[in-house]
C-alpha cells in the first residue's frame, strides 16, 4: 500500500527528516530504514516524490547511493511550485539512494513498490497499450466533488484480467480551481497519507502511479477540491 517515507517538513527523523535540503547539495536517503517495511533484498524503488521549494528549484535528481551522479533531472519546479512526479530509482550502497537539488527545498518521498528478485508471491509486470479507464468528463462523472472518494473500477475495463494485483496508471486532473492533492490507493483499505499529485495553481497536470488493486479490482480516488480525474493505463502487475 502506499507509504510516506520521507519528509522534511517534519514527523520524519535523521537523513529522512527535517531540515530541507539546501541547494547544490546531495543527501542520502537510507530508505531500507524508513518506516515502509521494504525488505532488504529490495533493488529498486517505486515511489513518488514531491517538492516544496521556497522558490525556484531547477531540478531534483535522485539516483543510487555510491554511483556518480547522472545527467538527469526527476523533476523541475522553475516557478518554485509544489510539484510530484513518479519515478523508479535503484537502490545504492546500502540500499540507499541520493537526493540532489539545485536550490533549497523540502522534499517529501512516498513509495509504492520495489522491485526484486523472482521469489513466492512475486509479481509479473505486463504491459498493454496505453487505455483510458474513466474520464469524468466523457459521461462517467459526475465531477469529483471536494473532500470526497471515489471507487473506479479497473479491472475488466480496458481488458485487464481479474487477477491482476497492481496497476501501472496515468492520473490526469483537469480542476476547477486550487487543489491540494490527489490520492490513489486500493478500494477497501484506509486511505493513506500520501499524495498522487498536486496543483495548487489549478492548472491541468498528469502523474504517473503504480496502484495496488482494491475490492473488486478497484482504485479509490479522493480529492481536496473539486476537479475532473481522468484514469489512464498500461500496464497491470499479476503472478
Amino acid at each position: 500500500p502506499p507509504c510516506r517515507t520521507m519528509d522534511t517538513r517534519g514527523g520524519f527523523f535523521g537523513a529522512l527528516g527535517p531540515p530541507s535540503i539546501f541547494g547544490a547539495t546531495t543527501r542520502l536517503l537510507p530508505l531500507l530504514a524508513g518506516p515502509c517495511g521494504l525488505p532488504s533484498f529490495a533493488q529498486a524503488y517505486s515511489l513518488n516524490a514531491t517538492v516544496v521549494p521556497p522558490g525556484p528549484l531547477s531540478y531534483l535528481s535522485l539516483f543510487p547511493a555510491g554511483a556518480a551522479q547522472p545527467v538527469v533531472s526527476t523533476l523541475n519546479s522553475f516557478d518554485g511550485v509544489i510539484v510530484a512526479n513518479a519515478a523508479i530509482v535503484p537502490g545504492g550502497n546500502g540500499g540507499a539512494i541520493n537526493a540532489f537539488v539545485t536550490d533549497r527545498t523540502d522534499l517529501v518521498l512516498d513509495l509504492n513498490g520495489y522491485f526484486a528478485p523472482p521469489g513466492v508471491g512475486s509479481l509479473k509486470f505486463y504491459p498493454v497499450t496505453p487505455c483510458r479507464v474513466a474520464d469524468t468528463r466523457a459521461g462517467q462523472g459526475p465531477i469529483v466533488t471536494a473532500g470526497a472518494t471515489r471507487a473506479v473500477p479497473v479491472a475488466g475495463v480496458c481488458g485487464i484480467p481479474a487477477n491482476a494485483q497492481a496497476y501501472s496508471m496515468n492520473v490526469t486532473v483537469v480542476p476547477s480551481g486550487a487543489l491540494a492533492y490527489l490520492t490513489l490507493w486500493p478500494t477497501g483499505q484506509a486511505q493513506p497519507l500520501v499524495s498522487t499529485l498536486n496543483s495548487f495553481q489549478g492548472r491541468v497536470l498528469a502523474n504517473a502511479a503504480i496502484v495496488p488493486a482494491g475490492q473488486n479490482g478497484s482504485v479509490s480516488v479522493f480529492v481536496t477540491n473539486n476537479t475532473h480525474v481522468i484514469l489512464d493505463i498500461n500496464g497491470y502487475f499479476a503472478p
